[in-house]
Formats: C-alpha cells, structure tokens, sequence
C-alpha cells in the first residue's frame, strides 16, 4: 500500500461523456476550478498524520518497534521494507494482467483490516482505558536528614540526622521511615574535634555496617547497631576483605592474622579505608597511624585513577569474594582486593579492575542503584544503574565473578536527579523509578514501558535519594507503594497505586469497528468510507514504521521510494495500471476527493480512443495514492520519536515542532504537486512530496534542536 506514489485527476462518468467542445484554460483558471478537491485533500493528508502523531506514544516502546531498538539505525532493514514493496506491485499487477482480480482484493483488504487495527486499538483505549491517577506528594515533618545509603529492593535505608550538632545518628529504619531497626551515635575518635557535617559514609560487609566519618573505621553489628571494631584511622570510606584457608591470600598486610573460627573454617580477614584516592590496608597487629617501622603496610596501598574521589563516592557493594564495586562522582569501577604487597612505591601501584567507566568535563553520575533488573525476577543477574548530569542511564549486569556487561540504556532529556530499582506493587520483578529534572518517571517491565504518572517536585538539581515501601491495597491484587524521597536533608513522600488495565475490552471493540468497517467498505464503497479506511490505514502504517526507524533512515527510504515512483510513473506507467487496479476494486489505498462530493461510487473512466474531449462542465475527482501520507509521515513520526527531547514554544516539545515543520514541508511539496495534477496529467507524488517533507525536517530541526538532530550511528546491518 504504501508504495502507491500517485497523484492524479480522473473524471467521473457523467463528465466523460459531456459535450466534447471546452476552451482551454490558464493554470490559475485550473486551480481555481479544482479548489474543493484540493483542499479535501490536503485536510486529509493533515488529518492523517496528525492522527498518526496522536497514537504515537502508544507505539513508542523498543517491543512494538519493526526491529527492535538495535534494527532503529540498520539501514539494511528499510531496504528490506523497500524490496517487500516491489515484490508487492509486482504481485498485484501480475494477478490483474492474469484477471485474477479476487484474490488481489480479499488479499488486500485482509491487509488493510491489520493495519486499520493499528490505528484503531489505540483510539478505543484512549476512550476506554481511564487515566492513572496522579501522584500527589506529601511534605514530611524532617530537616537535617540525609539519606546516606538505600538497601537492595529500596524498602530499607541508612540516614543520618542531625549531623551539623557534630554527633549525629546513623539510624537503620525500614517502611519509609517508620520503622526503626536501631541507631548508632555517631562521634569523632576520641580527642579529636568534629568532622565536617555530612562526611558519613557506610558499606556492608558479611561481618556488619563499617562506618566512617572522617577520623576513624568503626564496624558495627547490622542486627543492633552495637560497635564490633574499630581503627583510629582518618577514612572516607572503609571496606573489609576476608579469606578462608583455601584463598590466595594467606596473610594480612602485616604478618599473619589469627582470625576466628566458624563452624569449623578459620576466617581471617584484611581491613582497607579509603582515602581521597587512596585504597590503604590497615594493619592488624597497630592500626595506628604508624608511618615506617613493622607495621607499615604502604607496600599494599594502591591508588585509583585521577577521576576517583573518595569525598563523593555514591555507591559500594561487595561483589562475590574477591571485588568490590564502588562508584563515586566522576569514576566507577569493579576493584580486585590486592592480596599482597604491589612491589611497587606507594605513590605508583595502581587498583586493578575488571571494568571502570570515567565521565569527563562537567558530566557526573548523579545516581546508582543496584539489584534485579526491571522485568527480571529477583533471583536473576543483578544489575547497577547509573544515572548522569547529561541525561544518560546505563545498567550493567554484575556477575559474581567481578565480570561486567552493559545492559539497559536510555537517554533522557534533562538532568537526571536520582534513580532506584523497585517493585513498585509487588508485582515479582523491578521498575526503575527516575526523577529527571522536576518530575518523578516510572519504567515497567523489561521493556521499560513508561507508566503515565506526573508530579512536580521542584528543587534545585541536587541528587534525591529514594526509598520504596510496599503496602496492602484491599481493592487490587498488586500493593501500593509509598515513595520516599529526600532534598537537602527534608524528607517527602507520595503513595502510588499501581494502574493496571485489562486490555480485553479494548481489544474487542477494536476488532467490532474493524471488521463493521470492512463490512461497510465492501458493501457500500462511498468515497467517504473509502477515505475513512484510508485514514485509518495510513495512520496505523505511518505510525508503525515511524517509531522503528531514526530519521536518517527514514529519509533514505524516502529518496529511494520517491526514486523509484518517478520510474514507475513517467518511464514503465506500471504505477498507473496499479493504480487504475485498485480503484477499479473500490480498495481504499488511495485518497478520494470528489470536487462535488455526492452519493455514489467511485468509478474509473476514460475516453474511448478517438472521443473527444469532454467539456469542462463535469464532476472530477482528484485520488492520491497513500503512499504519498504515508512516506512524508514516516518522517514526521521518526522525528517526534526519536530526536532529543527537549522543550520548545508554546508548551510543545522540539520534536513536536519538528514533525509540524516537516508536515509544513510537504504540504508545500503539495502545493506544488497540484499545479500539474490541476491539469489532468498523472503525476509521481513522491518526489516533490517527500522532497518537501525532507526540506522542512532539515530546516525546522535545525531551528528547533541544532546539529544534534543531524547526528546518528547509522550502519547497514
């Protein structure tokens, strides 16, 4: 269907037998007379798309993409799509010439009926699906709270309040806030004044909680908070290695250590701090600050790379036995524990990683959460997300093994604020909760799909840290969630109800105006009927193929298509033996715009060889084939789809603008097209339509985005 780029003027059957006897007429006399037709035309090649462009964000999920997310930039799969409309027009005039008109039509229009649906279900679910509720939030009676650690599953937190009185808290607490498991004063070593508010930093070991501050390592128990251990040692952050008798390493830093033994298995273990960008074993035998001499363990130092800061690290976890995964402001990685001295000076030896990730330049990671990835039982492969200052969220699926594969990726269009892996409602697998800019994102499902949820936090763009409670909802079989969220130390929360809809009753009313539709087309095939399914039809395939694809691609299939319906118009005509096909079947792949739209058929006739010309006193009907919507939709819908997302005038989104720029674009490639078809002559739609669809994007994307709507990572395969 969409490879009918055809534009003509075709006289009904009243006009072709007039009075043979016409004065010529000037082109502005020719428009004039063909006005009506031309602008029904034109409102519906608008309404068609515009119509496609309300459907889109129902289609705008990696799923429901022809190929994939990957297949949106391989130029080899619209070349594809190219072939399949050869062979297509090929198919149909080979089974006219072979009068085998039957099997054309209930083949088409069993075609026609699938991509009416496409159009169809989204419009019906618009009508019957009711909105999800909004989130409504809800400030909390907090201040000096800070939130310094979220737990796998985000139901579980750490926080520290008060930390400005110079002896703050660290309080364990579960249900947003609510429950409090224990709490642990915090205080300087001894003999030392305060650190700096806010310098507290966790991680869990399989011993407990190490904590610290700023001037010593202290290990506390997680079931009570009560202190295990501790080093007078000045740290950012500290760490715990431990080993059995069959580990490679058989000794701490400073000689053997004694250990204790569990269940039969002697543990010994090596303690670490780190320190701006100084990963240092501490000794077991003195732990204090003893430079030189026995107990020095400098030999065992490494150091990170100069990204790395250990004032602001975000995140850290064990992984297996022998990495840990820590991520700070400008430098992630996956570091083996050293097990022995580096051989080196302490100033040179370097961590060793199984994988690290720098940002450069003013880009920072904003967030990092870790756990199932969304869609994915709990069971399955954890996974880190990290969320950037650029807008950029990327998972990484974490084996136990210290190896590391890229998973998820997304780019949003402003700052993103903070992330958290959670169920939202108990649902068996993880979403990932984003807040990007001022407003709070939901992303369901492997596939991410987006819930339609919308609540404006304000603030500035400081990092939000989250918490997730899951609570009983009598009414659904899912829970609800309670989001907590904390800026600069205050405390918000919002309840979520999950909206879960059942899509059956859309599904069958979608199907009753489907085939009513069909039914109609095929007993009473009025223009208008005819108009409708085309509508329909075009909306449907615009959208389908507009959202699969990146603009640049589109535009290839564009050029190529609009290449090729020249050929077939001007040079074979086959174009127009498939189109005179179609409307001799009364199949709605093409536009009807009577000048004087009445009640009846419409017909095909012409001229008997040696007759006349008819007078110009005559109903005419101007048909366009829907490839010509179709092609210069494509851009349109690829261009809202997948250009950068950011805000343009009047409320609208660029992408918005730019699909309005590039529909502009060809309805003046229209216009033009109308000053030959105003004169009865067959004309190939496409060049001129696609051409002006394709100027328009060029111009309006540049006004509205700037060179990075010019940039994609195109390839064939």
């Amino acid at each position: 269907m969409s490879g009918d780029g055809f534009a003509a003027k075709r006289r009904s059957e009243e006009g072709a037998n007039a009075s043979p006897e016409r004065k010529p007429r000037s082109i502005l006399e020719e428009l004039k007379g063909q006005a009506g037709s031309m602008a029904g035309m034109a409102g519906m090649f608008i309404i068609t798309i515009l119509l496609a462009m309300k459907i889109q964000p129902f289609y705008d999920h990696d799923e429901l993409r022809a190929f994939g997310a990957e297949g949106a930039t391989k130029a080899g799969f619209i070349l594809l799509e190219l072939v399949f409309i050869f062979i297509f027009t090929a198919l149909i005039i080979y089974l006219a010439r072979k009068n085998l008109q039957k099997f054309i039509r209930w083949g088409v229009l069993g075609v026609l009926w699938i991509a009416m649906l496409y159009a169809l279900f989204p419009l019906v679910a618009m009508v019957l699906v009711p909105e999800a509720p909004p989130f409504t939030e809800d400030s909390l009676d907090t201040s000096e709270a800070y939130i310094v650690a979220v737990e796998e599953g985000g139901a579980d937190f750490f926080y520290v309040d008060d930390p400005y009185s110079g002896n703050g808290t660290l309080r364990y607490v579960g249900n947003a806030g609510e429950i409090e498991y224990w709490n642990h004063t915090v205080l300087p070593e001894s003999g030392i004044e305060s650190s700096t508010p806010g310098t507290v930093q966790i991680s869990r070991t399989a011993d407990g909680i190490i904590l610290c501050e700023g001037t010593q390592w202290v290990l506390l128990d997680a079931e009570d908070g009560t202190q295990r251990d501790d080093h007078g040692r000045d740290c950012d952050l500290g760490l715990r290695y431990e080993w059995t008798a069959s580990s490679e390493q058989d000794e701490a830093c400073d000689g053997p250590d004694s250990g204790e033994v569990i269940d039969g298995i002697e543990i010994a273990h090596q303690d670490w701090l780190i320190q701006d960008s100084r990963l240092e074993a501490i000794p077991v035998h003195n732990d204090g600050d003893i430079q030189g001499g026995i107990y020095d363990c400098s030999e065992w130092r490494r150091n990170f790379p100069a990204p790395f800061n250990g004032n602001s690290i975000l995140f850290v976890r064990d992984i297996g036995t022998e990495h840990f995964l820590i991520v700070s402001q400008q430098w992630a990685g996956m570091v083996e524990y050293p097990t022995e001295s580096s051989g080196q000076t302490p100033e040179n030896a370097q961590i060793t990683t199984t994988w690290d990730l720098s940002l450069s330049g003013g880009e920072v990671f904003t967030g990092a959460t870790f756990g199932a990835a969304p869609g994915v039982n709990s069971s399955g492969l954890d996974s880190l997300v990290l969320s950037t200052s650029a807008g950029h969220i990327t998972g990484w699926e974490i084996g136990e093994d210290g190896t590391v594969d890229e998973g998820i990726s997304m780019d949003l269009s402003e700052t993103i604020r903070g992330v958290l892996l959670a169920d939202c409602c108990s649902g068996g697998s993880n979403d990932l909760w984003v807040i990007e800019g001022d407003h709070v994102r939901i992303f369901m499902g492997g596939n991410l799909v987006e819930m339609p949820r919308s609540l404006d936090i304000g603030g500035d763009d400081s990092r939000i840290p989250m918490a997730l409670h899951n609570m009983d909802n009598n009414e659904t079989t899912l829970d609800d969630g309670i989001l907590l969220i904390e800026q600069d130390g205050a405390w918000s929360s919002m309840r979520y109800t999950a909206h879960i809809y059942d899509y059956t009753m859309t599904t069958y009313v979608a199907l009753f105006f489907a085939i009513a539709l069909l039914v109609v087309l095929i007993v009473q095939p009025q223009w208008y009927v005819i108009n409708t399914v085309g509508i329909l039809v075009g909306a449907g395939t615009i959208t389908m193929l507009g959202v699969s694809f990146v603009p640049w691609i589109i535009i290839l299939f564009m050029v190529l298509a609009a290449a090729y319906d020249a050929w077939a118009v001007y040079k074979s005509k086959h174009m127009l033996e498939l189109a005179d096909t179609m409307v001799n079947l009364e199949l709605p792949v093409m536009l009807v715009a009577p000048q004087k739209p009445r009640h009846g058929r419409v017909q095909m006739v012409r001229p008997e060889d040696g007759a006349p010309p008819p007078k110009r006193n005559f109903d005419e009907t101007m048909l366009m084939g829907l490839g010509d919507v179709i092609f210069p939709g494509l851009l349109c819908i690829s261009a809202m789809t997948w250009l950068p997302d950011v805000s343009g005038p009047m409320g609208f989104s660029a992408p918005i603008w730019v699909a309005i720029g590039t529909m502009i674009g060809s309805l003046v490639g229209y216009c033009v097209l109308m000053t030959y078809v105003a004169r009865g002559r067959p004309q190939a739609g496409l060049p001129l339509l696609n051409g002006g669809a394709i100027l328009g994007y060029f111009i309006s994307a540049a006004i509205f985005i700037g060179s990075s709507a010019f940039v994609f990572d195109v390839s064939l395969f």
